[in-house]
């Protein structure tokens, strides 16, 4: 057995000191026989130079010793921390007087006489071995349950760290937008209250701006969702910059901000304010390296003049915020009492809008497209009219616009597909088989997911020749030149369906834009055709669209055509085809086919001089 199995299965190391060696050897056979590892030392010294490299369970110590006694060799190993937890017990002989007190100062912990009885030491040995052993027991339980403490308390603390992390984070997010850093529409109500008090008490004015991106969804449709985040984090940064320390900007979510100004001195204040907003919303923006360019529409109302409470102030700033975008957007209003009458009358018109659709209050008139060369009507614009009971009919412009803003153009705009393309298959049947119908499309309409599919089925339902179809579009719609948009037009156009720009000019676009899509015509606005011979910048405007127009093999239609003198300039230029007063007003259906009537005979004419007259044109250009 070797020395480490023996120590393994030993009850314990002992190292006994005495300088005599016949006490040394009767305690280590008496220890020996009886399991124990036995170390001798016979003197002090040795018995600490022994206990520099290997550490006993227990020490038995002569008191009586030449070069150092027991008591000093005791007091040596208390005073290392190595050694002052081993149990020392002291020898003395019977015939040496044992300072007990000192034994025991000194670090010892129990004491035998000789002559030595062999029950005796072994029964001290084994107890203060095993008061040893529950000791170092206890002083790992006590450290193991110390550390389990301190991880405990480790934990806790991270809990509490993380609780209190997690708390700000739930606060941030109840008062923070998450994207741009700013107050949410919960923490600006919370200071429009302060502003209001703060004012209420200094005796002071307060305002509240409501900012609204103009297009913005263009750029989101087009760009994408990352640069429409990014451009609003940039907003947000430029809005900050135009603001007080104590003001605050917030986001209320999608491209609407709001600026709460307290203790304003006058109501120039806040123009103040506002002007520089926009001014500084009118500098490029640069993502990517690409120049983006944003208008903003601005309402302003102030405290006390226009609300006391925070629900008052908010409803006159987004009724002041409306009245911007109707005055041509990119400027601020404030709001005003007239404001309010006009607010109103936009909810009471929305209202009665739905009861127009479920009570079939809606009716289409029709304005002859005609070939000027011949005079000849080829083509019908479809156009809504609102025909209230007891009323004054009224046109399209007075109410699509409300119409738009509230979605109640979706329905509205298929009524008017379904209703225009049943009353074009009764011409047809009717024996005006030529006859094409041109209906305009809202720009809501078109980005509707069952476009398409509608569109589909009602051309199936009427067994109408998709190519008697043009759909007016507008250029804003062809501005964000997204995949989306043009793979629908070129769907369209796949089917046959004709397609017209409208208005055109009036979109801060260029012919350039129209290369990418599948576009057929282009139709002149009337604003450019009505100063044709009185302006020049004008008239040169509608020259360069026409030529413009027959370089990328597109026809022209000028709208708004009033004179004779409008009419020839048109005809010299190349352009054929016109609407306006000077060939008719918008006329109810039956009126229309009156005049159908009368220029039954114009289809087969018209056909042979467009024939001719394209030739004509070819040989211009």
């Amino acid at each position: 057995m070797t020395s480490t199995e023996s120590a393994k299965e030993s009850k314990g190391r002992i190292l006994v000191v005495d300088d005599t060696s016949t006490n040394l050897r009767l305690l280590m056979h008496m220890l020996t026989e009886h399991g124990y590892i036995v170390h001798p030392a016979n003197s002090g010294r040795t018995a600490l130079r022994f206990l520099q490299s290997t550490l006993p369970d227990l020490i038995m110590l002569d008191i009586i010793m030449p070069d150092m006694n027991g008591y000093q060799v005791c007091e040596r190993l208390k005073a290392d921390a190595r050694t002052r937890d081993i149990p020392v017990i002291f020898i003395s002989s019977a015939d040496q007087e044992i300072n007990k007190m000192k034994a025991f100062a000194s670090g010892g912990i129990d004491y035998i006489v000789r002559p030595l009885q062999l029950e005796e030491v072994l029964a001290r040995v084994k107890t203060h071995l095993s008061l040893r052993n529950l000791q170092k027991h206890l002083e790992e339980v006590v450290q193991e349950r110390t550390t389990e403490l301190i991880q405990a308390n480790a934990r806790l603390q991270k809990e509490n760290i993380e609780r209190k992390q997690a708390e700000e984070r739930i606060r941030y997010m109840g008062y923070y937008d998450g994207l741009t850093g700013l107050p949410n529409r919960m923490l600006l109500q919370d200071r429009i209250k302060q502003a209001i008090a703060g004012s209420r008490r200094d005796q002071t004015r307060g305002a509240i701006l409501l900012l609204d991106l103009d297009h913005f969804k263009n750029i989101n449709d087009s760009l994408g969702h990352q640069v429409g985040d990014r451009l609003l984090q940039m907003v947000a940064m430029r809005l900050q910059s135009c603001v007080r320390e104590g003001d605050t900007v917030a986001r209320l979510g999608g491209d609407e901000f709001v600026l709460c100004l307290p203790a304003l001195g006058s109501r120039s204040d806040a123009a103040v304010v506002a002007q520089k907003a926009l001014e500084m919303l009118n500098q490029v923006f640069i993502i990517d390296g690409q120049k983006l360019h944003v208008n903003a529409s601005l309402g302003i109302s102030l405290y006390p003049d226009d609300g006391a409470d925070v629900e008052t102030l908010m409803r006159t700033t987004d009724t002041a915020m409306y009245a911007a975008k109707e005055k041509g957007r990119n400027n601020y209003q404030f709001f005003t009492s007239d404001l309010n009458s006009a607010a109103q009358q936009r909810l009471t018109t929305e209202s009665r809008l739905r009861q127009a659709l479920a009570c079939d209050e809606f009716t289409l008139y029709y304005q002859p497209q005609v070939d000027m060369a011949t005079g000849s009507i080829f083509s019908a614009e479809a156009l809504l009219r609102w025909q209230q009971p007891g009323k004054d009919t009224v046109s399209c412009g007075g109410f699509v616009p409300i119409a738009e803003e509230t979605g109640l153009i979706q329905p509205i705009g298929e009524w008017v597909l379904r209703q225009a393309c049943r009353q074009l298959k009764e011409w047809h049947d009717a024996g005006f088989p030529a006859l094409h119908m041109a209906i305009n499309l809202s720009p809501r309409q078109f980005r509707h997911p069952q476009f398409l599919t509608m569109m589909m089925d009602i051309i199936k339902e009427n067994g109408l020749p998709a190519t008697a179809l043009d759909l007016e579009i507008t250029e804003n719609l062809l501005l964000q030149r997204s995949e989306d948009v043009l793979g629908i037009l070129h769907q369209l156009s796949g089917m046959g369906i004709q397609l017209s720009v409208d208005d055109f000019g009036t979109g801060y676009s260029n012919l350039s834009y129209l290369q990418y899509f599948p576009v057929h015509a282009i139709k002149i606005d009337q604003s450019f055709v009505r100063d044709i011979g009185r302006e020049q910048n004008a008239t040169a405007l509608v020259t360069a669209i026409i030529a413009m127009a027959h370089s990328l093999h597109m026809k022209v239609l000028a709208e708004g055509v009033e004179t004779a003198q409008q009419v020839s300039f048109l005809l010299s230029q190349g352009c054929r085809e016109a609407q306006g007063f000077y060939y008719s007003r918008p006329l109810p259906s039956d009126i229309f086919i009156q005049k159908l009537s009368e220029q039954s005979g114009c289809f087969e004419k018209r056909n042979f001089l467009s024939a001719q007259s394209s030739a004509g044109l070819d040989a211009l250009q």
